[in-house]
């Protein structure tokens, strides 16, 4: 279903894979990929357009990950 390699990505996010990331794997989706990471980026975007400070995602996506599971 997937090609090799393929990304199979759902906007959706939370404590578990989406229905659609869990049938993307059982397809053979290469990787699978959720929004919490858009979610963090276009939070980061905004803060710099409202403060000229461009956060570091990388650590809040870290604690957001650690706090889900």
């Amino acid at each position: 279903m997937f090609a090799a390699g393929a990304l199979a990505y759902d906007m959706m996010y939370g404590k578990t894979h989406t229905a659609f990331l869990t049938w993307a794997h059982a397809q053979g989706a290469a990787a699978l990929a959720d929004g919490l990471g858009m979610l963090v980026e276009q939070a980061a975007e905004a803060f710099f357009l409202w403060r000229g400070v461009r956060p570091d995602t990388s650590c809040v996506l870290a604690v957001l990950r650690t706090r889900e599971r």
